[in-house]
Formats: C-alpha cells, sequence, structure tokens
C-alpha cells in the first residue's frame, strides 16, 4: 500500500482514535480520574518503542510479502486475521451500541448496523485510492468540528476541577497509560502495509494522541471526574453543552458524527485487509463476517450494557498480546529473511 507522509497522518489520525468512543474513553476515566491526562502523557511515551517497531515490521504489499507458502507467514496471516477480526468485533461493538443509545432506540441492531456495515465493505472494495480519497475528506471534516466544539465548550472549564494534581497512585497511573497506549497503537495494524518513517509514524501518533488528550481534559474541565464518570458515552454528552448565543442548541447528534468517521474508516480496511489475506476474490464472505459479528453482538450484547462493558475490558489484554505477538514474529521472519 503505497501512501504518502500527507495521507499517513491523516490515516492514522482517524485510526488512532477509532477505539476510544464511548467504553475506550470510559476506561480511561475510571482509572485515571482526575489525572487522566497525566496516563495519557506516560502512555504515549509508552508507545513510542511500539511505534518504532510497528515502523520496523510495516511492509509496503501484504500480498507480496506473504506469498510463499511457509509456515511463518501462514501463521503470520493466521495473527494477522484474528487482529483484524478482533478489531472488527469492537468496532462493531462500540457503533451498534452508540447507535442503540442515541439515534436508534427502538430498531433492532442488526438492522441499524448493516447499511453502515455494508458501505464499509463496498468502500473497501474500491481499493486504496478511493478509501484514501474518502479519508481525506473526513479528515478535513473532522477538524473543522473538532475547532468548532472545542471552542465552544473552553468556555464552561473549571480548573479546580483538577486539583489538587495526582491522588490516583502509581498503579492506576500506569493501568491508564497501558489503556491509552493498547487501544492507540493496535488500529495502526491496518495499515501494517504501508512502509514510512518513524518520524512520520511519530507525527501521526502525537496528532490522534493529542486530540484525545484534549477530549479528556475537556471532560475534567466541564464536568469533573466524578460526573464524567458516570456518563456511558462522556463525549457525547460534554456535547450538550454547546449552545451557540442561545440560538444553536441540541446539536450533539450531528457534531458527534466525526467517531462514527474513524470507526467507518477502520472497517474498511478492516474488511480490505481479510480479503488480501483470505485470497478470495468477491466481498461475500466478507459481508457473512461482518453480518455473522453483529448479529452475535445484537443478539448477546445490546440487551445488557453490563456484558458490553465487561466485553470492552478484556479489549486490553486481547490487543495487548496481540500486539505483541505480531510484532515479535514479524520482527522474526525479517531476521530470518536477511539471513
Amino acid at each position: 500500500m503505497k501512501i504518502t507522509d500527507k495521507e499517513q497522518f491523516q490515516t492514522k489520525f482517524l485510526l488512532g482514535r477509532s477505539l476510544f468512543l464511548g467504553g475506550g474513553i470510559s476506561l480511561l476515566l475510571s482509572t485515571g480520574e482526575k489525572d487522566v491526562y497525566l496516563g495519557i502523557i506516560l502512555g504515549f511515551l509508552l508507545g513510542i518503542p511500539l511505534i518504532y517497531l510497528y515502523t520496523k515490521v510495516s511492509f509496503y504489499n501484504i500480498k507480496e510479502y506473504l506469498k510463499k507458502k511457509t509456515f511463518l507467514n501462514y501463521l503470520v496471516k493466521g495473527i494477522l486475521l484474528i487482529f483484524y477480526l478482533a478489531l472488527i468485533f469492537y468496532l462493531v461493538i462500540i457503533f451498534a451500541i452508540f447507535i442503540y443509545s442515541f439515534y436508534l432506540p427502538f430498531t433492532k441492531t442488526l438492522l441499524s448496523c448493516t447499511p453502515f456495515l455494508f458501505l464499509a465493505i463496498y468502500l473497501s472494495s474500491k481499493g486504496n485510492k478511493a478509501i484514501l480519497r474518502i479519508i481525506k475528506i473526513l479528515f478535513f471534516i473532522n477538524v473543522l468540528l473538532i475547532i468548532f466544539k472545542y471552542g465552544m465548550l473552553s468556555i464552561h472549564i473549571d480548573l479546580s476541577n483538577f486539583l489538587p494534581i495526582y491522588t490516583i497512585g502509581s498503579k492506576s497511573l500506569f493501568k491508564t497509560a497501558l489503556i491509552f497506549m493498547v487501544f492507540t497503537t493496535s488500529s495502526y495494524m491496518l495499515v501494517i502495509d504501508a512502509k514510512t518513517s518513524f518520524k512520520t509514524n511519530l507525527i501521526s501518533y502525537l496528532g490522534s494522541s493529542l486530540i484525545i488528550l484534549i477530549m479528556n481534559i475537556y471532560l475534567i474541565g466541564v464536568f469533573g471526574s466524578s460526573l464524567a464518570r458516570t456518563f456511558s458515552y462522556p463525549e457525547f454528552s460534554i456535547l450538550r453543552q454547546i449552545n451557540v448565543f442561545n440560538f444553536i442548541q441540541n446539536i450533539e447528534s450531528f457534531l458527534a458524527i466525526n467517531w462514527l468517521f474513524d470507526i467507518f474508516i477502520a472497517l474498511s480496511l478492516s474488511a480490505k485487509n481479510i480479503k488480501e489475506i483470505l485470497g478470495y476474490q468477491h466481498n461475500t464472505w466478507t459481508y457473512i463476517i461482518f453480518l455473522g459479528i453483529a448479529y452475535l453482538i445484537s443478539t448477546y450484547v445490546i440487551g445488557d450494557y453490563k456484558i458490553a462493558v465487561s466485553i470492552y475490558k478484556l479489549a486490553l489484554p486481547i490487543f495487548l498480546i496481540l500486539n505483541i505477538l505480531t510484532y515479535l514474529i514479524l520482527l522474526l521472519k525479517k531476521i530470518l529473511s536477511k539471513n
């Protein structure tokens, strides 16, 4: 996948935030409390070695890279396939609960998710150029919405909500940092076949991390940590505070659309990568995989929010293990290839 530095930044800016809507932010706030921003800063620093490893093992073309029928290649394909399926599972959970909670509470989850999933699969079938064109458009809209949202919310920040500083302890701080590091870097595996420099990847990582940091600072500054932790989707709830000259109100549903952009791009890239790994030509199997996951979530997860929260908490060890395994195997493959 050939991609310019600018396209890298735009793509990873969206991907780096895709796992945080709802569950990701709630996990950060539940462990970091009012010191969540310190955990995010530490998590960013801990994530730099992962970004370096990502740079070392990334490649230009997954089909060519894994073309030979060797045990190690099959192992890489298997790990990446599991990784992408896990990403799809959690992305669909985030999207489904969000749509069910705030947009279509009286519509069957499978029905409300299907058009979105099919659109993501359709985009994936159009190739890298089409995906990158859509990313450019969505990135531009994202930037405009971010500037507007945080500009309007700045007057509501109360700095006393951050005092006293650092009361959570080192254990909670490290856990917060670990959540941030894993959730931010895991989705980068969707563009493992986009070879770029460490500097470019670091700038991309910094961009998405900065926005997540600002979002959490606003949540604590506006709500305070105790209230912010009570919301299932705190970043949506805060948008209800926006009031432009007592004229523009209740626009949170429109302003929240940029988070759906992140999920949409991540799902499109997941669909494309699964198709390339399994080597089939048509999208039939992709539709089956996506609908199967949506059906499981609609049947067993949506009905009980506690189950959804418990499943989302499992994302941390799952993605951490998959990250480590993927990097170790790809590094081993690279060493053996050189020898």
